[in-house]
């Protein structure tokens, strides 16, 4: 027999102790006989989560009623024994379910959240925080509720002070830009990462921003806070709130202060696998198309999340950006680099962020601890 910590909907648990080869149906009858799930006619409303599948389809993602009968405990049982019932017909607080990842991915462009760990009072903001959690190939357990594709999801601890990391492929060089759909964007004019030579087949770049880009505006150089959508006073307009793009693309010519014009007009590569390469360094890295996900699955119950955005923090930061002139860029499709569109969260409470990082997801320490 193995003791393991069922969670239905929630982050509470309460521990059973099955033998790993009981059948899910004989599982489902004994928490409906305790009362720990309720017994619905016809299809089940709480619905097994599948920890060890690693498809991106909801039907794979949370186990169907109808094959309870076929597959054990052990099957879908998280490294830590954990086992997770689902609303599936839940319509509001509905459960995420994804995979954890440390770069999200889009053609030949990666990029993620992280805290800032840079500015001086941002450092001091943080202590304590967790890292931005990222999920890609997230599904709503819900399936019918229409017009929500959230994709690529990240989650913070309220008030947490960030910096986006992009790595892009480069000819002259590309442009980037990060904004809320309905808010101030992060920079409200593009920035650029430039070379003045011209590589044959391009290079890829890795830089980052921790600032508020805003010429001649008061907010220029606020360092990035995220807070609760709740908190701005935005009616109705949550979701363009929560709703993020960060793009780049490509740069074909510059000029420098001293006014000598820089060239360099690729076409964009055609995709290849690069190895990983882990650093915290701002140079050149291969980051791989493929994306990076954890072999488990991860489930965020709805309850303990609402949605986030980002506004300047009030702070300065220390980040200094550079003048060029002259630029010949364009955002027209041939020309973009990659486009990542993803939603914001945070966590209602520390003790919500520690239970789901907890024993209810396999997640290394170290994306919450300092």
């Amino acid at each position: 027999m193995n003791t393991y910590a069922f969670y239905n909907g929630g982050t509470k648990s309460t521990a059973y102790e099955f033998d790993p080869n009981t059948t899910l149906d004989k599982v489902r009858n004994q928490l409906v006989s305790d009362q720990f799930i309720p017994a619905v006619d016809g299809e089940q409303s709480f619905r097994f989560v599948n920890y060890q599948n690693t498809d991106y389809e909801h039907e794979t993602m949370i186990v169907g009623s109808s094959i309870e009968i076929y597959l054990p405990l052990k099957a879908i049982a998280g490294i830590n024994d954990q086992i997770y019932l689902t609303d599936v017909n839940k319509v509001k607080d509905v459960d995420l379910i994804g995979f954890s990842t440390d770069w999200w991915f889009d053609r030949y462009m990666s990029c993620k959240m992280v805290l800032n760990t840079q500015d001086t009072e941002a450092k001091k903001s943080n202590s304590g925080k967790f890292q931005p959690f990222m999920l890609t190939n997230v599904k709503t357990a819900n399936p019918n509720i229409a017009g929500i594709s959230l994709d690529n999801v990240v989650i913070c601890e309220q008030d947490s002070i960030v910096q986006f990391d992009i790595s892009s492929w480069a000819a002259a060089g590309y442009g980037y830009q990060i904004k809320p759909v309905g808010s101030t964007p992060i920079n409200s004019r593009p920035l650029y990462i430039t070379f003045t030579d011209c590589p044959n087949g391009g290079r890829y770049a890795r830089t980052g921003l921790r600032r508020y880009y805003a010429p001649g505006e008061s907010q220029d150089g606020n360092t990035i806070k995220v807070v609760a959508t709740d908190k701005l006073n935005i009616g109705d307009n949550t979701l363009n709130y929560m709703k993020f793009s960060l793009k780049t693309w490509k740069v074909t010519s510059f000029e420098k202060p001293a006014g000598k014009k820089h060239t360099c007009n690729l076409t964009l590569p055609l995709p290849k696998a690069f190895a990983s390469k882990s650093t915290d360094e701002f140079s050149d890295v291969d980051i791989p198309y493929s994306k990076l996900v954890n072999a488990d699955e991860t489930v965020i119950p709805g309850g303990t999340i609402e949605p986030g955005t980002t506004t300047p923090s009030g702070d300065q930061s220390s980040q200094t950006i550079g003048t060029i002139y002259n630029v010949n860029d364009s955002q027209d499709s041939a020309s973009v680099i990659g486009e990542v569109i993803f939603y914001v969260f945070v966590f209602k409470t520390r003790e919500d962020a520690d239970a789901v990082f907890g024993q209810m997801n396999n997640i290394d320490p170290s994306i919450w601890e300092d």
